[in-house]
């Protein structure tokens, strides 16, 4: 069971506009009876939080927003900070430093943001983490790329969801692979500074891990296996299934790593978001996020304990003790991926046949007709989640795939843009994104 201090308290979730998080914090903040208010980033101000207090951020605008939460904070004081995502965990950690909150540093959190400064805080460590260098995008690669061991994986250095992370075989392909990295963050307008990260790749086992910090003590909320090998050339995420079948003295192990982890990056305070590799050589820490776990996957918790990940997020912002039951019932979700080459959405076929498979708890289908979906490496939205629930995690595995197996997406092609003169005319004649 968990056990918990009844106290009506206020706390600010600082969220990017569109972030799929935020209705479920505010939800738990409600039933717990917190007010909440929301600092929203971005161009508009998030519409699906009716009730709650809105505080419209200006994106790139860090000491404009935080005079405005300060000022918020003045005339209704919270006691915690939550950030969702990424892009907010260093506004949230320096607010959390200056009204002397729950929180971590602002280094310590940008370490978790930046891939070079994670494995750099790792270096002349005893914590295991892939060796590597970087590349400049910008200049040519033959020269920079000329001691690189194989095989290896290229990766932008601030995207998340396993975006832009590309696995190659030989110097060839680790070109592409960069061409490919520096022209997608040119796009989303990360290059600053237009570097990639090359990784020796690491074989093994891949877990992803739950956690929670309280004042530097790491409680671990979750072990999910990932069944499906992810050896490349790209790394989108598909099954978790918890709990996990690493024995008693695994998971053990992977605590003590995972603390220490947390330890030289100077975390101290809220939600840890770790992939790991298991081999002969130990447990490697391959990637650590300060934010909760993304898409619909925290609903896996929730599920195995009665406790919703969120629940304790907002308890922990404020202080409180949590103490989590440890998940029994084997559960597991699908993060459907993006079939093929992608496309505009026409349709979704089968969807009531992949909700009668025996111990599919739920198929949530987030994707729209019209909605241009793109897979990996470039791809970052999953068009949905399937749940699942068995006596095994075996059978968690088969239902999620024979659920996913009922789902067809018809696509048309996404056309790209282009401009053309006739030659009866100046007119032009433009098509972008033409649905056929």
């Amino acid at each position: 069971m968990v056990e918990f201090v009844n106290q009506a308290k206020r706390i600010l979730l600082i969220a990017p506009y569109g972030s799929y998080r935020t209705a479920a914090y505010v939800k738990i903040a409600k039933q717990l009876g917190f007010d909440c208010i929301v600092g929203s980033t971005g161009y508009h101000a998030v519409s699906h939080v009716a009730g709650s207090t809105i505080i419209k951020l200006d994106l790139g605008s860090t000491d404009l927003d935080l005079e405005r939460l300060q000022e918020q904070h003045s005339r209704t004081p919270f006691q915690g900070v939550i950030a969702t995502d990424d892009s907010v965990v260093e506004i949230a950690a320096e607010l959390a430093k200056r009204l002397h909150l729950p929180g971590n540093s602002v280094e310590a959190v940008r370490r978790t943001c930046r891939k070079d400064l994670l494995k750099n805080a790792f270096l002349n460590s005893t914590v295991l983490s892939p060796s590597g260098f970087k590349v400049r995008l910008d200049r040519p690669f033959e020269s920079q790329i000329s001691f690189s061991t194989y095989p290896c994986v290229a990766k932008p250095l601030n995207l998340s969801a396993s975006r832009g992370v590309i696995r190659a075989d030989n110097p060839g392909e680790l070109k592409g692979a960069l061409a490919r990295i520096w022209r997608l963050i040119r796009r989303e307008g990360e290059d600053k500074p237009p570097i990639a990260l090359v990784e020796q790749f690491i074989s093994g086992k891949e877990i992803a891990v739950e956690g929670l910090l309280s004042n530097g003590v790491l409680s671990i909320l979750a072990i999910f296996d990932k069944p499906i090998p992810l050896n490349g050339p790209y790394f989108e995420e598909t099954i978790y299934v918890t709990p996990s079948a690493l024995s008693d003295a695994e998971q053990q192990e992977v605590k003590q790593v995972l603390s220490r982890a947390c330890q030289r990056l100077e975390l101290r305070q809220g939600p840890v978001h770790a992939e790991c590799r298991l081999n002969e050589q130990g447990i490697w820490i391959i990637d650590i996020a300060s934010r909760s776990i993304g898409g619909q996957c925290s609903q896996l918790i929730k599920a195995g304990t009665g406790v919703t990940l969120e629940e304790m997020i907002v308890r922990n912002s404020v202080g409180e003790s949590t103490t989590s039951k440890v998940i029994e019932k084997a559960v597991g979700v699908m993060m459907i991926p993006v079939a093929g080459s992608g496309g505009i959405l026409r349709r979704i076929e089968g969807l009531g046949n992949a909700t009668r498979v025996p111990g599919v708890t739920s198929v949530e289908l987030d994707a729209r007709p019209g909605q241009i979906l793109t897979p990996w490496p470039e791809g970052c939205a999953y068009p949905g989640f399937i749940f699942a629930e068995a006596d095994s995690t075996d059978k968690v595995v088969r239902r999620l795939e024979q659920a996913y197996a009922e789902l067809k997406f018809v696509y048309s092609p996404a056309l790209p843009v282009h401009v053309v003169t006739t030659t009866s005319s100046s007119q032009l004649f433009r098509t972008d994104n033409v649905r056929q």
